[in-house]
């Protein structure tokens, strides 16, 4: 009675963590959602689909004992419920979908997935956000009531608390004591339901001969839950610091990427439209001398590394792969360098308020020299990332002092070769601004072929569901360009020198403010063409992209400042505000070539330390040929806003869209009751052959071990014996292969033992990570596996 009683006890604490976990959460819910007069109450909706989601699964349990019935009945039940709340007009009486309810919830769930990935609480409340959190309420309502009558003591409390701690990660407001507070007893009574459940001798440790040990009392239980609330409270008060109000990882501030680091200031190596600058301030991060022959102060970038995957959101690297350095040997790809007119020149940098892997180079480094001191970084200390950037494993600290070589591109004195077209005459833009005094540089050719990277044409490699806005608006802005470096030309000068786009670093935020397609396209959207660094190049990386241009990201810092130090020596100090990203296009002859598209004024931070804009004296639209020229195509030109959009249709979209309607959502949402049913028939299966095995039979322990090794890929041979399979396998296996064998082959009773059947489990948690288990535990190949 007492082992009843306990479970009883506990059961209803899980009953009572339960319904503070939805409260919990419902509260936090309350903090993303907008509410207002023109917001549907969808706190009535979330409690009344938990509250039937409950009633349906017990109702369901009284028609059916079937399970997998009961389960495709729920499901089924959820999805109208999606429907219903996402698309109820397409219904046929209010119930049945008809055609066009799949097209109508796929623009809401678009719409409702843009909001979860990109929006900043308090965000509006759309159908299609609605269904999906409904729908989760709804599976909410019935696992707590599976753990109210037969289920584990988890399922009443363990959904409710994963998406209250979800929520919490997005609400950007402070939670005070009183949230944590709230949430640490929630966790201390889970805990604690969780120690006094008791099924049978499940989950209990084992002496030698595989009896169950003594339980651990509930008061320690108790004790523990305890100890781990009040630790909670404190580490959760402490470290709320160092999560972004906005929900995502800041650009200055985040973590570093490769390598460890010491204080200074951190860089998270992503550039898009959903970073944000936070508190730049004016603190120097490293200074630097250049040696003979380098190019100004004024005009060197700092180079830290490239970023050449885009994956719909931001730019990232491709390819993290390390080779040791070697003194003698070529640091840099001949193909990462400008292959120009540049400086080649040595330079000192010394760290300061910088925590960093990756050193800052001006250009692109092409050799280390032993350092100028004994305790500087020698050679041998770096390694070199597939970009010929310069990565320290250990990190760089405050202190530490490198010598470089390095090539700097001086792109200026090409200029005319890069605007040659291939009859050796000015392409038909810059010889017009040639001609009226804009463009005061020569034709010229370049023979030799630039060295080429193996595989350029991933440069120019974009998803699949790129926008075909943003490939319509670069066609039509570079619609009369006649060559890559007009184009490139246009953008620049577009994004720098239009007026159209304002550089700002404290931008608003909302569901669409941070999409590209919007930014650039949207005049309605909260940030319409306003930002800083990171979205002009990321958008116009893009662009690029789109024209089949290579293109790649790069991030560091714009020139720094030469200062006199106290000792009289004159250092080049880069400073946090200089932080930087700009573009890099492959144009023929050169290679890749810089373009940086980020619009400056005198309020913004390192405007003295970013130089003039080689675009700002030659504005496109004033050179390129009308429609009135013979041969050249007819084209408006070059807008700010286009008068009434080009017509926004992409030859080229991948099949399967319509009208921007996502199928995979709908299936995705319409799968998500269905997502457990696997794992569920499998411990299902497991619980049956355990109770067989408790009552002798070793022949479903044997099964059960077979089974999951199949769902992990191991190949099961035939030909082995269950001994010979154990000896192949792993020892581990023996008892249970020797126990099976002994029963089957030798006709010996009563060789079960259930102890044989969780050493064997617990050799298969030993063995397989965590990522390898969950892929194993939605497989279904040992369902359908034949003997």
């Amino acid at each position: 009675m007492a082992g009843l009683d306990r479970r009883g006890v506990g059961r209803r604490l899980g009953q009572l963590a339960g319904a503070l976990a939805f409260a919990l959460m419902m509260g936090r819910l309350g903090r993303l959602l907008d509410s207002g007069p023109d917001q549907p109450q969808w706190n009535l909706i979330f409690a009344a689909s938990a509250f039937l989601g409950g009633i349906a699964w017990w109702l369901l349990g009284q028609v059916t004992t079937r399970r997998m019935l009961k389960i495709a009945s729920f499901a089924a039940a959820g999805l109208l419920l999606v429907f219903r709340i996402g698309a109820p007009e397409t219904l046929y009486g209010g119930i049945l979908p008809t055609t066009s309810t799949l097209a109508a919830m796929g623009e809401q769930l678009d719409l409702a997935f843009r909001i979860i990935r990109s929006g900043v609480p308090p965000v509006e409340t759309s159908p299609g956000l609605t269904a999906i959190l409904a729908v989760s309420m709804w599976a909410i309502g019935a696992l707590y009531a599976w753990g109210c009558t037969t289920g584990p003591h988890a399922a009443l409390f363990l959904p409710s608390i994963v998406m209250y701690l979800q929520f919490a990660v997005f609400d950007r407001l402070d939670a005070g004591l009183g949230w944590l507070a709230a949430s640490s007893v929630t966790l201390a009574l889970s805990l604690v339901a969780l120690a006094m459940e008791r099924r049978s001798d499940t989950g209990r440790a084992r002496d030698a001969e595989g009896r169950p040990m003594g339980r651990r009392s509930v008061t320690m239980a108790g004790i523990i839950a305890g100890s781990l609330a009040i630790g909670a409270v404190v580490v959760a008060d402490n470290a709320a610091a160092l999560i972004s109000e906005y929900g995502n990882a800041p650009w200055r501030g985040g973590s570093g990427g490769y390598g460890v680091g010491e204080g200074g200031i951190r860089f998270n190596r992503l550039v898009g439209l959903q970073q944000r600058i936070l508190d730049r301030s004016d603190a120097p991060v490293f200074v630097a001398t250049l040696g003979a022959g380098a190019t100004p102060a004024s005009e060197t970038y700092w180079r830290v590394e490239t970023l050449d995957a885009f994956n719909g959101e931001e730019w990232t690297r491709s390819d993290v792969r390390l080779s040791q350095f070697e003194p003698g040997r070529p640091l840099a790809n001949e193909y990462d360098t400008y292959q120009g007119t540049a400086s080649d020149f040595l330079q000192i940098v010394r760290i300061e308020d910088l925590s960093i892997d990756v050193a800052p180079t001006a250009g692109v480094p092409v050799d280390v020299l032993d350092p100028p001191n004994q305790e500087g970084i020698r050679p041998a200390d770096f390694q070199v990332l597939s970009d010929s950037a310069l990565f320290a494993p250990s990190g760089l600290r405050q202190g530490d002092e490198y010598q470089v070589r390095s090539v700097h591109s001086d792109r200026s004195a090409d200029l005319g070769i890069l605007a040659t077209g291939p009859d050796g005459e000015l392409t038909p833009m810059f010889a017009a601004a040639a001609s009226a005094g804009d463009f005061p540089h020569e034709p010229g050719i370049i023979e030799e072929d630039p060295v080429r990277p193996p595989n350029l044409a991933r440069f120019a490699e974009l998803p699949d569901d790129t926008p075909a806005n943003i490939r319509n608006l670069a066609r039509t802005l570079t619609a009369r360009a006649a060559s890559d470096f007009e184009a490139a030309w246009i953008l620049q000068s577009w994004f720098r020198d239009s007026g159209d786009f304002t550089y700002s670093d404290e931008v608003t935020t909302g569901h669409t403010s941070l999409i590209l397609e919007d930014w650039l396209t949207d005049p309605t959207s909260r940030n319409f063409r306003i930002g800083y660094c990171e979205q002009f190049a990321a958008a116009m990386a893009v662009m690029a992209r789109t024209l089949d241009i290579p293109s790649r990201v790069v991030w560091g810092f714009t020139p720094g400042s030469v200062e006199t130090q106290p000792n009289g020596a004159e250092w080049i100090v880069v400073r946090d505000t200089n932080a930087h990203a700009w573009v890099e296009l492959w144009m023929e002859p050169f290679g890749w070539v810089s373009f940086d598209p980020t619009p400056r004024s005198e309020q913004s931070p390192g405007f003295n330390a970013q130089p003039a804009s080689i675009t700002a004296g030659l504005t496109p639209a004033d050179h390129l040929p009308t429609a009135a020229d013979p041969g050249t195509p007819t084209s408006p030109s070059i807008p700010g806003e286009i008068e009434g959009g080009p017509e926004f249709v992409d030859p080229a979209a991948p099949d399967g869209t319509a009208g921007g309607v996502r199928w995979w959502l709908i299936v995705v949402v319409a799968a998500l009751p269905l997502a457990g049913v696997v794992p569920m028939v499998k411990r299902l299966r497991r619980r049956r052959r355990l109770a067989l095995v408790r009552a002798g039979d070793i022949t479903a322990a044997w099964d059960e071990i077979v089974d999951r090794l199949t769902d992990l890929g191991e190949e099961i041979p035939g030909s082995l014996t269950p001994i010979e399979l154990a000896r192949t396998t792993d020892h581990a296996l023996l008892p249970l292969a020797i126990s099976y064998s002994a029963t089957v082959y030798g006709g010996r009773l009563g060789q079960a033992r259930e102890s044989d059947l969780i050493g064997a489990e617990w050799w298969i948690e030993r063995t397989y990570d965590g990522p390898k288990r969950a892929r194993a535990a939605l497989s279904v190949r040992s369902l359908v596996r034949r003997d």
